[in-house]
C-alpha cells in the first residue's frame, strides 16, 4: 500500500517531511525538488512513524473520555463539590463544569513552575522574566529571547518527572539559546535520562490528540 501525502511547495533550502499527530504526511519542498523521490527514500521512516501513531490511537482512544493527569487516567464524576482524588483516580466536578477543572489545573501548574523555575534558574545562574501558562498547538514549552518562559497547560497530563525534564530544558535555554553541545551537556548533568524522556513525551503528545477531555478544556 502506498503512502498518502500532501505536497507543499515552499521557498525552503532543504526538503522536509512533517507528520502530524493524527497521521497526515506533508512533504515540504522547493519548486524544483522531487517530492516523490523524497518519499521513496524515507519510506521506512514514514511507515514507522505512522505505525507509532496507529498504535497510540488503539491504546488511548478507548480512554479518551477520561482526564489524563499526572500520567494517569482519571474518571470525571458529577458532584456537588470539586475535588481530585489521586488514590481512586477520580475528579469530582460540580455540574460538569470544566472551567473549574481548568482553573485548578492552571493553579497547580503555576505553583509547581514558580518553585522549580526559580530553583533551576538559581542553580544555572540565569534570570527569567515572566512565566506564562497557555495551551500551545505544537510545543510543551518555549523560551523567548527576552527571557520569558511559556508552558503548555497540558504539562499537567504528564508524570511529574517529565514535567521536571521540560522545566530543566527550558531554563537551560536561558543560558544556551540553541541546542548546542554545551546545552545538552547542561541538561544531561541535571537530567541524565533525557533521551528516554523525549521518547515518552512523544507518546504522551499522541495520547493527548485523542483525549476528549483535554480537547474540551482547550475550548473552555
Amino acid at each position: 500500500m502506498g503512502i498518502e501525502y500532501r505536497v507543499i511547495l515552499r521557498d525552503v533550502k532543504y526538503p522536509r517531511i512533517e507528520i502530524s499527530p493524527l497521521g497526515e504526511v506533508k512533504i515540504i519542498v522547493p519548486p524544483n525538488a522531487d517530492a516523490e523521490d523524497l518519499v521513496k527514500r524515507k519510506k521506512e521512516w514514514i511507515e514507522k512513524k505512522l505505525r507509532e501513531i496507529e498504535e497510540a490511537k488503539m491504546k488511548f482512544l478507548p480512554l479518551s473520555n477520561k482526564l489524563l493527569l499526572d500520567g494517569e487516567f482519571y474518571e470525571l464524576i458529577e458532584s456537588e463539590e470539586f475535588g481530585v482524588n489521586p488514590k481512586f483516580h477520580v475528579v469530582l466536578l460540580p455540574n460538569n463544569d470544566l472551567g473549574t477543572l481548568k482553573r485548578w489545573l492552571k493553579s497547580q501548574l503555576r505553583e509547581e513552575l514558580e518553585f522549580k523555575v526559580r530553583l533551576f534558574s538559581s542553580v544555572f545562574g540565569v534570570k527569567y522574566r515572566k512565566i506564562y501558562i497557555r495551551f500551545q498547538k505544537t510545543k510543551w514549552a518555549s523560551c523567548s529571547e527576552k527571557g520569558n518562559l511559556s508552558f503548555n497547560l497540558m504539562l499537567m497530563a504528564l508524570p511529574e518527572e517529565l514535567r521536571d525534564y521540560i522545566i530543566i530544558h527550558e531554563v537551560a535555554h536561558l543560558k544556551f539559546q540553541k541546542h548546542s553541545r554545551a546545552f545538552w551537556g547542561l541538561v544531561r548533568e541535571y537530567y541524565p535520562d533525557y533521551m528516554r524522556a523525549q521518547r515518552e513525551l512523544r507518546e504522551y503528545w499522541l495520547a493527548l490528540q485523542y483525549n476528549e477531555v483535554w480537547g474540551k478544556l482547550r475550548e473552555v
